[in-house]
This record gives structure tokens, C-alpha cells and sequence, in this order.
């Protein structure tokens, strides 16, 4: 499906990262900087977004309506670590020395673990050229992924903390480092940039719970006046891949109207 799109792939920090470029496009593309989910993979010349047809569908209107797609999976399961920030700024440092991008108003976009990083990222350090942000099954509270047991020690193996804290001292440990703590932090300060949201989630996601992750955050931002929108998704759990074309014209849509 993507056979037809230009694809480059660029070494960083002894990562890789991708961009698939639009067609016909010559100056100004606009770009999507996509941030991978558990289990993900970018390497020379593979990466799991671009391989598997059935992820390759959220892609394609995208790619038609001429936006770019660039995306690494930098440090790994990284559960919205600081290193992971760091290494995905930096890749975005790289992505700057393609003049035909316009990387003054990018969309985040980020699938599972990986919307921890994409909203971490959005209003931290890539912060100035963030407009839009997308949480596609996004993990957005650390709290609710610790109190719910299943990926606890995911969460806390992925920061390199002690596999046997309590709940009551990982929820005090991952407290400043929540997404939802974070968020409440800065959403007052004005010179921070608040970009447009949408949420995809499934409804009876078993793996992050739709209530407790999209919308917590979609309900802080609609208070405060911000742009948010909540695509719940009925009867759907963590697996959204079946809407793939649906779903890729959804973000499209949205974008394309912030």
C-alpha cells in the first residue's frame, strides 16, 4: 500500500528513524511525527508502521492528502521515559535538515505507550512547533496503569526502578512524571502551546482503560477552553487495527480542519 511513497531512513544516537513522504509534494510538507507503541521496531530500512499492511492503512490518506510521516521507536518500550523524549527531540533535530519540510506546525501522533511520549514530548521541548496531537489507544496516566496491575512492571522496568514497589510508593514515584500530573502543571501557563487533541480509544480497551486515560486528559483540556476531541470507539478494546482506513481518515480529517 505504501509501496509508491518515498521512504528515508536516517541514523541517529545509534537509533533509526524514518520519513515517507507524500507524492508530488516539492516544498512546505506538511509533517506527522508519529510515536510507536509496545513491541514496535524501526530499523535500517524496516519499521513496523511501514511493513505490516494492517498498520499501514492509518497511514495512507494521510500520505494522499500530502502530508509526511516520520517516526522512530527510539529506546524501545519506553513507557514515556526521559531518555525516549531526549532521543525522539533529537531525531526531530535531524528531521530539520530537510528544508522541504514545514516543521513550524507538526501533529504528534501517538499509538499505546507511545501517546506518553508523543503529549510528554508536545508540551516539553518540541513544545514551539506542535499544533495538533493525536492519542490512537493511548496510555496517558501512569496512576490508572499502576493501580491496574496488568503492565505495572512494564511501566516500572521501562524507568529502572524496583520491580517490588508497592502500588501505593510507584504511584508516589511515577506521581511528577504522570502525563495527567504534567499536564496540570502547565496547562495555566501561557507560554505554553496547548495543541488541538483527538482521542481514539476503544470503549472496553483492557489494556488502557478509556475512562482513565484519554478521557481524564480530554476533560482537563475541555475545562480549560482547549481544542479536544473524544473518538470513543463502542465495543472496541485495545486492538484498533481493524480500522485502520476508517481511522486514517479520521486523523486526516482532523488535522486538516486545526
Amino acid at each position: 500500500m505504501l509501496d509508491k511513497f518515498e521512504k528515508i531512513f536516517i541514523e541517529f544516537d545509534d537509533e533509526w528513524g524514518y520519513l515517507v513522504l507524500p507524492e508530488k509534494a516539492e516544498n512546505n510538507i506538511p509533517l506527522v511525527l508519529h510515536f510507536h507503541g509496545n513491541g514496535g521496531y524501526v530499523k535500517n530500512g524496516e519499521a513496523d508502521w511501514i511493513d505490516e499492511p494492517r498498520k499501514q492503512k492509518f497511514f495512507f490518506s494521510l500520505l494522499e492528502s500530502g502530508y509526511a510521516i516520520a517516526g522512530c521507536h527510539a529506546t524501545g518500550n519506553h513507557w514515556g521515559r526521559d531518555s525516549a523524549l531526549k532521543a525522539n527531540y533529537n531525531f526531530f533535530e535531524e528531521l530539520k535538515k530537510i528544508n522541504t519540510l514545514n516543521l513550524s506546525n507538526i501533529t504528534t501522533w501517538g499509538c499505546g505507550l507511545g501517546a506518553s511520549a508523543a503529549w510528554l514530548a508536545s508540551i516539553g521541548d518540541l513544545n514551539p512547533y506542535v499544533e495538533n496531537f493525536v492519542s490512537q489507544q493511548g496510555v496517558l496516566n501512569f496512576e490508572s496503569i499502576i493501580q491496574r496491575k496488568k503492565f505495572k512492571n512494564h511501566l516500572i522496568e521501562a524507568h529502572g526502578e524496583d520491580l517490588d514497589l508497592s502500588i501505593e510508593d510507584a504511584i508516589k514515584l511515577f506521581h511528577d512524571l504522570n502525563p495527567i500530573t504534567r499536564t496540570k502543571k502547565i496547562i495555566t501557563n501561557p507560554d505554553i502551546r496547548i495543541p488541538n487533541s483527538l482521542f481514539i480509544h476503544g470503549d472496553i480497551d483492557e489494556n488502557v482503560n478509556f475512562e482513565d486515560n484519554p478521557v481524564v486528559l480530554h476533560n482537563i483540556l475541555n475545562k480549560h477552553g482547549y481544542v479536544s476531541k473524544l473518538h470513543p470507539l463502542k465495543d472496541v478494546g485495545h486492538a484498533t487495527y481493524e480500522f485502520g482506513d476508517e481511522l486514517g481518515r479520521l486523523v486526516n480529517n482532523f488535522i486538516s480542519n486545526n
